[in-house]
């Protein structure tokens, strides 16, 4: 009996030895299983990475014309443009002690001006732009530097847009406003006399908002919306508070765009030449000998024309051989005549 609690004490502590190493063995057995998801992470972040196959991205033509309105606004007349002494751009440096201001649209999107160096300036705008892909690539491709206007309402804008900027040439938006002949539609979303003020800003708001990247607006048609100076008023105030300039397309004499942009201290221009009125190259290039004509006696002129295929074979032949005259190519927003109280 004596002997019963040695043993006792002997087959507890072998319990004890034996207990501990089978817990031993066993977490070792389990011990790969638990860690599993941790090397499983481990291992993937460790694989090398694979560069997904990307499809090459096929450009989709758009079924539509380059220009779709046969008709225009642009009345046929001959530029009486004051003498303009070409002059840089000014540059505007804020005082050390004044706030820091968001640099206005118009300066923002501004293409690269060349400078220009006392010479005459031809701006050139084609409008009508974006309902076709192929056409905005042709028109980057032509040798100079343009301004192009596109459409609210044109598909996929913003893809294009960027292509035109990235090529160095500058962008507008082209607002699409009521002309007089009631039977001629502007395309959707127009501005019109009949809306409300109400439903005027948010009509203007909806095609400014369209894309990005421009410079400033010009009208599309407009005739009689650009003659009436309270539904115009509606519209400048809110490209004014964007920082935008206007391009007065003169689709009338009394359109009022041009002095309720100058009221506002936006930057501003006229049209001088319309040069498509007749879609023919003989008639295109006696048009464009006109803008050669306009420049030399005024220093700048601004010209406008649509995306035509005839516009762009003649612009192809004519640009190369305006520059070796002494022509300078520039965008609107580098036009001197501008106005820079805005």
């Amino acid at each position: 009996m004596t002997a019963s609690p040695v043993r006792v004490v002997i087959l507890c502590v072998a319990v004890l030895v034996i207990s501990a190493s089978g817990g031993i063995l066993i977490g070792k057995i389990f011990e790969p299983f638990e860690s599993a998801p941790e090397i499983q992470a481990v291992s993937a972040l460790a694989a090398p990475m694979t560069t997904p196959t990307v499809e090459p991205i096929t450009r989709r033509e758009t079924l539509m014309p380059e220009s779709p309105f046969t008709y225009n606004e642009y009345p046929v007349e001959t530029p009486e443009r004051a003498k303009i002494v070409p002059e840089t751009l000014p540059v505007y440096e804020a005082a050390p002690d004044e706030p820091s201001v968001e640099m206005p649209a118009w300066k923002r999107y501004a293409a690269l001006s060349p400078p220009l160096e006392g010479r005459p300036l031809i701006a050139i705008v084609i409008d009508d732009v974006g309902l076709s892909h192929r056409r905005v690539e042709e028109l980057i491709d032509l040798p100079a530097l343009l301004t192009l206007a596109f459409l609210p309402y044109a598909p996929a804008l913003q893809g294009k847009v960027e292509l035109v900027r990235q090529s160095g040439n500058e962008v507008m938006l082209h607002l699409p406003m009521e002309p007089t002949d009631h039977h001629v539609d502007p395309g959707p979303n127009a501005l019109l006399t009949s809306l409300s003020k109400e439903d005027l800003r948010a009509r203007t708001i909806r095609n400014l908002d369209s894309f990005e990247g421009y410079v400033g607006v010009n009208n599309h048609m407009g005739s009689r919306f650009t003659a009436d100076g309270e539904a115009m008023a509606v519209v400048m105030d809110i490209m004014a508070e964007r920082g935008l300039l206007f391009l007065d397309s003169k689709t009338t004499s009394a359109s009022t765009g041009y002095r309720l942009a100058i009221e506002r201290g936006m930057p501003s221009v006229k049209r001088d030449i319309f040069f498509v009125h007749v879609i023919e190259e003989a008639a295109i290039l006696k048009q464009l000998a006109e803008v050669e004509a306009t420049a030399e006696r005024a220093g700048v002129v601004i010209a406008i024309g649509h995306p035509h295929p005839a516009t762009i074979r003649v612009l192809q032949k004519w640009l190369p051989e305006a520059k070796k005259k002494g022509f300078l190519f520039v965008p609107v927003s580098a036009v001197p005549a501008l106005t820079f109280k805005g």
